[in-house]
C-alpha cells in the first residue's frame, strides 16, 4: 500500500527540496502512526535526489506514481494523523500561501530529518574531510513580491523587519559581510541559489567566483569554499562529465527527422539549434543529455545540503538575507547529529 506524496512546486532551478522534505515528514510520520505499513511513493522527475540520498521507507516512480489514481485524499491542514484503512492515500500538499504542512500537530519537522542518509560513503567522507573545520552559511535569494498578491508580503521572509530592496546588491552584500566579519580568520563554505537572475532562473552550476557573479567579493576577501571544490569542476568539467559521445549533435525526441547541435556553457546554460536529420548514427537524445545536466546540478545540491550539516558551524540564512526552509532543514539536522 502506497501514501502518494503532492506536487509541492518544482522546476530544475529551484526544486524546492526543503518544502518537499517537510511534506515528505508527514507522510513519515503518518505512516509511523500506521506502523510503517505503507510506502511513501514519490515522483521520480520530481524527486532526483532520491539518485544520491535513502529516503526511509519511500520509493520514486514515474510509472507507478501516474497509475495511483482516485485515492482518498488526505489534507496535511487537517486532522491528518489518524489511523488508515488498508489501502491507497494521496496526500495533498497546502497551497503555498498556507505553508507549512503539518499543522494542527506539533512541529514534527525537525524529529525525522536526520532519517535521510547520502548514498554514497565516498561522497560523504569528502564533504567531511572538506567542511571539518569551516564554518557553512547559506544565503537566499531575496523573494520577487507580486503586490497584488494578498497573501504575499516582504515581511513574511524575514525573522527580522528588513528595509533592503531585492535590486539593493551593495546593501545586501554589506548586510554578508557584517555577518561573516563576526568570524575574524575563520573559514567558510558557501551555499546560495542568489544570482543578478530572477530566482530559479540563474544557472544550474553557477561559479560564484566570476566577476560578473554577485557573490564573488565574499570570494575576494574571505577563505571560501564552495560545491565546485568537492565535485571538481573547472570550467571545462561541465562539458567533460556529460555524455557527448556524438559530439554536440543529439536525436530530438519529438521530431524523429530532427537533430539538435546543443551547446552547454561552464555554468551549465544550455542552448540549441534544430538541424535536419541526416545522420543515423546518433543514439542519445536531448532529453538524455539535459538529464545528465539535471543530475549534476542535483548532486551540486546534494553537496551543499550535506555540507552545511558537516560543517564545524552553521551560519542560518536568517542572519544574511530571507528565511529558508532549506536553511531550517540544515539546522534541524545538525541539531539531530550532534546529539547523537
Amino acid at each position: 500500500m502506497y501514501i502518494k506524496i503532492g506536487d509541492c512546486g518544482w522546476s530544475i532551478g529551484d526544486t524546492g527540496l526543503g518544502n518537499r522534505i517537510q511534506l515528505w515528514s508527514v507522510a513519515y510520520e503518518l505512516n509511523k502512526y500506521n506502523d510503517f505499513k505503507y510506502k511513501i511513493i514519490v515522483e521520480k522527475k520530481m524527486w532526483k535526489e532520491m539518485k544520491y540520498l535513502v529516503f526511509p521507507h519511500t520509493i520514486y516512480s514515474d510509472k507507478k506514481f501516474h497509475g495511483l489514481q482516485n485515492l482518498d485524499v488526505v489534507d496535511s491542514k487537517k486532522e491528518w494523523l489518524v489511523k488508515l484503512d488498508d489501502k491507497d492515500y494521496f496526500l495533498q500538499a497546502p497551497p503555498h500561501f498556507d505553508w507549512p504542512p503539518h499543522e494542527p500537530h506539533e512541529n514534527f519537522y525537525s524529529k525525522w530529518v536526520h532519517k535521510i542518509k547520502l548514498k554514497d560513503k565516498k561522497l560523504k567522507d569528502t564533504i567531511r574531510n572538506k567542511v571539518k573545520n569551516r564554518i557553512g552559511f547559506h544565503i537566499r535569494h531575496w523573494p520577487v513580491i507580486d503586490p497584488d498578491n494578498p497573501f504575499q508580503s516582504y515581511s513574511q521572509y524575514f525573522s527580522e523587519p528588513e528595509d533592503i530592496e531585492r535590486f539593493d546588491y551593495r546593501g545586501k552584500m554589506k548586510k554578508v559581510k557584517r555577518v561573516l566579519d563576526e568570524y575574524k580568520g575563520e573559514k567558510f563554505y558557501i551555499s546560495s541559489d542568489t544570482t543578478y537572475d530572477q530566482p530559479g532562473r540563474g544557472p544550474l552550476l553557477p561559479n560564484f567566483r566570476k566577476d560578473v557573479q554577485w557573490l564573488s567579493e565574499v570570494f575576494e576577501q574571505y577563505d571560501v569554499m564552495d560545491y565546485r571544490d568537492i565535485l571538481k569542476i573547472t570550467d571545462s568539467s561541465v562539458h567533460d562529465i556529460l555524455n557527448w559521445s556524438n559530439g554536440n549533435i543529439v536525436k530530438d525526441e519529438t521530431n524523429t527527422k530532427w537533430l539538435k547541435k546543443v551547446d552547454i556553457d561552464e555554468e551549465g546554460r544550455s542552448v540549441y539549434k534544430v538541424l535536419m536529420n541526416n545522420r543515423d548514427d546518433i543514439e542519445i537524445t536531448y532529453g538524455e543529455l539535459i538529464s545528465d545536466l539535471h543530475d549534476l546540478k542535483v548532486k551540486r545540491d546534494i553537496v551543499d545540503l550535506f555540507s552545511l550539516i558537516y560543517s564545524k558551524d552553521f551560519i542560518h540564512s536568517d542572519k544574511t538575507g530571507p528565511n529558508s526552509s532549506w536553511s531550517d532543514y540544515v539546522r534541524h539536522y545538525r541539531n539531530k547529529i550532534w546529539q547523537e
